[in-house]
């Protein structure tokens, strides 16, 4: 848009101006303004930030000075952006379409070429006047000029030309035929600027003669041309009384050319909208004829003033008579019509007679030529009343509707089968010993039996025609997803669901465990029509799969995960490691002088010291560290910090905590003590049962130390892969 923009300022000012004053005939404004008015978007700060750049770099590459250069970008800028604000205002809005109306085009030439023109101008000439002393009126008259000029020019070749155009333009027979008309114009309009007391009439004559005869952008781009030459004959000092040069543009020229290339366009273009909606009519008519046809519908035109009244031959053929057979008799239709519709029938016709409904239509059987009766919809309006009120004259249409009566006949012995079926269908829904409620396509109730209700609280006289989540509330038990709108609220359930995870939450905040299975009601066409929902109370069972499943990965003495859980943490934090490379401690407890408890009070003493422990061990570590009971007096912790001093710290709180505590059994003191081995999970540590034998092998170091202590695997590796040597981290009070 800015090379655009560029190039229409450069020509401009290197044609058509002197000095820092104003160009005689500017077309960039135009240009910018078509390229913006085109545009789908709002214009922006970056489009205007283009127009200024290409504005000033034009200004200055061609003698202004930087002073002027930005005056110029300034009004240059508030003229377009005034253009569009009065467009967008009254001329229908923006973006402007292609080919827009002769009126709409009119009337754009008007507020971008006249309106914004001279309301820019004023303001332009009255700052020159007050900045240079330039005379305002001669200023503001040639902004005005030069800038109607460019519009007038520019205006219908960008808004009216078109990719197609183009192409139909190329075509050797039609280039050769507008080279042809544009000579002519260009040779008579040097014929009548140079020799004819009448230039202009004479230089526009033989544009509105070809007016009528050209497409919309040949019209354009021959009055352009025309243009163009008028200013040139003129700047070269051909035409008698004027100056030569550019001087010839000081006095409003341009406004004489732009009334020469616009008007004939204007006129051109109301012929060829003319012409266009005359084609639009005739195909209108072509088409409706040829749908009355093909409808089947039969036309009559009812002049009540007269009593006449015209039948189509369509009329008479529905009844199965030739236009021959019939005449247009205006009681002929009455006669058809059967006894028993009769009366209904002229009631309905007085009815819109006399104003009390719009249209008249009414249905009723009629006489066909066969002897059968056939059933009609006829349809009719008044068009034309006297002042009286009373109809002069009706317009209206018949069709032939047996084979519709003829299937609500049917549908209605379906309708009353299909009842007795559903009726059958929801008695056997009512018994069955599952939960059952039906939704239609927009995901409202329409079905619940007595088990549904009980399971969700609600009666099916409430809950008939709400929405599904108004008494059925089900989510996933571990993820917490609405398993009731996902697919049911925007239909793309397609296939029969089951989900044995579900909980479904009653209005009062009671749950349940169920099974659901979520099946949807598909139409012929395969398209969504609601879906049923069954599902039962599983609470119990649900119950039951939880303890076991508890049960496979917890240590049933102290409610800690058992050996394998562990084992199969370790392995995912190592994977965990390698892909992220995050780092994590792994501590091994051994109890110190536990089988003196086993052997004096008996294991069910050291059951219970082991659940003491396990619970000091927990208490001692942070919430998110995992605490496992790998057998007999053993323990695992893993630490999710790795930092070095959060290790120390939690082996010092866990043989402090150990040491701590104050186990009496009948009446005896035990007093236990741990031994701690400490080391890294981390990506270049090993394989989980590497890392697992460094902390076992730490973790008998530190009893080999005298116990009540904890001992860190440091970083170096043995021949079998366990860390060495060991260091002492803590040791307990």
């Amino acid at each position: 848009m800015g090379f655009g923009f560029w190039l229409a300022s450069a020509a401009s000012i290197l044609l058509s101006r002197v000095g820092d004053g104003v160009a005689a005939v500017w077309l960039a404004s135009a240009v910018a303004f078509v390229m913006l008015v085109r545009r789908e978007r709002r214009t922006g700060i970056l489009d205007y930030a283009a127009l200024a750049v290409a504005t000033l770099v034009s200004n200055l590459q061609f003698g202004s000075s930087l002073t002027s250069g930005l005056l110029y970008v300034v009004f240059n800028l508030g003229q377009t952006a005034l253009a569009l604000l009065l467009v967008d205002k009254f001329a229908g809005g923006l973006p402007v379409k292609a080919r827009p109306s002769v009126r709409t085009f009119a009337l754009i030439l008007f507020l971008t070429g006249v309106v914004a023109d001279s309301v820019t101008g004023l303001i332009f000439a009255s700052f020159t006047y007050a900045a240079h002393g330039w005379p305002i009126f001669k200023t503001a008259w040639t902004f005005l000029s030069s800038n109607a000029l460019g519009y007038a020019l520019v205006l219908p070749l960008l808004l009216y030309g078109s990719k197609p155009a183009l192409v139909l333009l190329a075509e050797p027979r039609a280039l050769l035929r507008l080279m042809l008309v544009a000579a002519s114009c260009v040779g008579l309009a040097y014929l009548a600027l140079t020799y004819s007391r009448f230039p202009f009439a004479l230089t526009m004559l033989p544009l509105m003669v070809f007016a009528p005869r050209l497409a919309s952008l040949e019209l354009a781009l021959v009055c352009f041309l025309t243009g163009v030459a008028c200013v040139a004959i003129a700047m070269t000092g051909l035409m008698p009384g004027l100056h030569s040069g550019i001087e010839v543009l000081s006095d409003g020229f341009q406004v004489s050319v732009a009334i020469i290339v616009s008007t004939p366009f204007l006129v051109g273009l109301s012929i060829e909208q003319m012409r266009e909606d005359h084609a639009r009519l005739a195909e209108l008519e072509t088409r409706w004829n040829f749908a009355l046809v093909s409808a089947g519908q039969g036309v009559w035109d009812a002049d009540i003033r007269n009593n006449k009244v015209q039948y189509s031959t369509i009329w008479k053929n529905l009844l199965g008579y030739e236009e021959s057979e019939l005449g247009n008799d205006p009681e002929l239709w009455l006669k058809h019509v059967h006894p028993d519709d009769l009366d209904r029938v002229i009631a309905a016709d007085l009815d819109h007679m006399q104003g009390k409904v719009p249209v008249y239509e009414v249905e009723f059987r009629m006489r066909h030529k066969s002897g059968r009766w056939i059933w009609m919809l006829d349809r009719g309006k008044a068009v034309a009343r006297e002042p009286d009120g009373r109809v002069a004259r009706a317009i209206g249409s018949m069709t032939d509707i047996t084979e519709r009566k003829e299937a609500e006949e049917r549908l209605l012995v379906s309708a009353t089968l299909l009842a007795d079926e559903k009726e059958r269908l929801r008695v056997m829904l009512q018994s069955i010993g599952d939960a059952v409620i039906g939704t239609d396509a927009e995901n409202r109730i329409t079905f619940m039996n007595p088990v549904a209700e009980k399971l969700t609280g609600a009666t099916s006289i409430a809950a008939l025609g709400k929405p599904l989540g108004f008494v059925y509330r089900a989510v996933d038990e571990e993820s917490g997803r609405r398993l009731d709108e996902p697919h049911l609220a925007d239909n793309r359930l397609e296939r029969a669901e089951q989900n044995s995870r579900a909980v479904l939450v009653r209005s009062d905040g009671t749950r349940f465990s169920i099974r659901q299975v979520v099946s949807p009601i598909l139409n012929e066409n395969n398209e969504f029509g609601g879906s049923v929902i069954v599902f039962q109370d599983f609470t119990d069972a649900r119950t039951l799969q939880r303890q076991l499943a508890h049960a496979a990965t917890h240590d049933a003495l102290t409610g800690l995960a058992n050996r394998p859980s562990f084992i199969r943490t370790v392995e995912d934090l190592v994977a965990k490691s390698r892909r992220d490379a995050s780092r994590y401690q792994l501590m091994f407890i051994d109890l110190d002088h536990f089988k003196p408890v086993n052997d004096t009070s008996g294991h069910a003493a050291g059951d219970a010291l082991l659940r003491k422990v396990a619970s000091a061990i927990k208490g001692a570590l942070a919430p998110a560290d995992i605490v496992a009971r790998l057998g007999g007096d053993e323990f695992a912790v893993v630490l999710m910090s790795a930092s070095h001093g959060v290790g120390e710290a939690a082996a010092i709180a866990i043989l402090e905590a150990v040491s701590a505590l104050e186990f009496i059994w009948d009446g005896q003191m035990h007093r236990v003590s741990s031994s701690i081995g400490l080391t890294q999970i981390c990506a270049e540590c090993g394989e989980a049962n590497e890392i697992i034998a460094k902390a076992d092998a730490a973790c008998y170091a530190a009893k080999a130390a005298g116990r009540n202590c904890a001992f860190v695997a440091l970083p170096g590796l043995s021949g079998n892969g366990v860390a060495t040597p060991m260091t002492r981290v803590a040791t307990g009070t």
